[in-house]
């Protein structure tokens, strides 16, 4: 605009000038039209730099953003609804069930546990982001892609510690060891390598120990628990003490929820019967969670962390 406006000036000087040299202005009265010009050029210079106050256009306050959730056709379905006035612009981040756009979107999530959705929406005041948590009652049994098919095949798929030194490691962190198993003790704990982890479409999950099982130790080398009164080492399922047998072989149930892997039910563990969720257990537990850190079609690496302690566990399929 302040362009326009000066080369409207100059234009209109440059006009004067043209009616002077026409009208001889010069001879009549004896003036240098060149200084003239000198002079008003100076003179638009100075109105040029005259202060200009820009007027800045109301759009109005960014958004307060809000959403409906409402369950869909299926237990796993759920129907998305941005409540925001004036919104012409909405994204939503479903975490693993991927990215939508639109007002109102479906999600479905296969598996049971809880997710954050988050919301992000535009008016012309800007944009703003909210979350709410929506809870999956129950695994869709008909679902198979992802991490549950690398895990279960779709069918069923049995898994054990890998055969190699350093299968179980624990330590402070991923990279510091305080102890992890040797190639010595793939003999050593034979009963142990031997252990499967079963993982079916239907949402179950089987250890099978083939009869035996390994008495694990505390850091001085005893039997953990004290209380199992047996020797470190290789036992017959026998020997389990009554408080200790739902750490046998048995049925349960498994979740896998965030790159999470849940097993659940009275004594379910993997690797190890003594590593919890979040700590070293002295009793089996109703359930554990371990964090997915890698998965492909023939390895698995789960992490129990316990926040100064963890422990990593790797398995390899069958």
């Amino acid at each position: 605009m302040i362009l326009n406006k000066n080369n409207f000036k100059f234009n209109y000087i440059k006009k004067i000038i043209s009616k002077l040299r026409l009208l001889n202005f010069q001879s009549l009265v004896n003036v240098n039209y060149e200084l003239v010009l000198s002079s008003l050029i100076i003179a638009l210079i100075f109105i040029a730099c005259e202060p200009q106050v820009d007027v800045k256009p109301d759009i109005g306050a960014p958004p307060n953003p809000s959403f409906n959730i409402t369950e869909g056709s299926t237990p796993n379905e759920f129907i998305l609804t941005n409540t925001t006035p004036d919104a012409f612009l909405t994204y939503w981040d479903l975490g693993t069930a991927g990215q939508r756009e639109g007002n109102t979107v479906t999600a479905t999530f296969p598996f049971m546990g809880t997710y954050d959705v988050i919301m992000t929406t535009f008016n012309k005041g800007g944009s703003a982001s909210t979350t709410q948590s929506l809870n999956v009652a129950q695994d869709d049994a008909n679902a198979c892609f992802g991490n549950f098919q690398i895990l279960t095949n779709c069918m069923e798929k049995t898994w054990k510690l890998a055969p190699e030194a350093g299968a179980l490691f624990v330590g402070p962190d991923v990279n510091t060891s305080w102890w992890s198993n040797s190639d010595t003790d793939l003999i050593d704990r034979s009963c142990h390598f031997d252990d499967e982890y079963i993982f079916r479409q239907d949402g179950t999950f089987e250890y099978n120990n083939k009869g035996d099982f390994w008495a694990d130790s505390d850091a001085d080398g005893n039997v953990y628990p004290t209380d199992m009164a047996i020797a470190v080492g290789c036992h017959p399922s026998s020997d389990w003490p009554s408080q200790y047998q739902a750490w046998d072989s048995g049925v349960h149930n498994f979740a896998l929820a965030n790159n999470q892997l849940t097993v659940i039910g009275e004594g379910a563990w993997i690797g190890l019967y003594k590593i919890g969720t979040a700590g070293d257990v002295l009793v089996p537990q109703q359930s554990v969670t371990y964090n997915i850190q890698s998965i492909n079609d023939t390895r698995m690496v789960l992490i129990a962390d316990y926040g100064s302690q963890i422990w990593k566990i790797t398995l390899t399929s069958q």
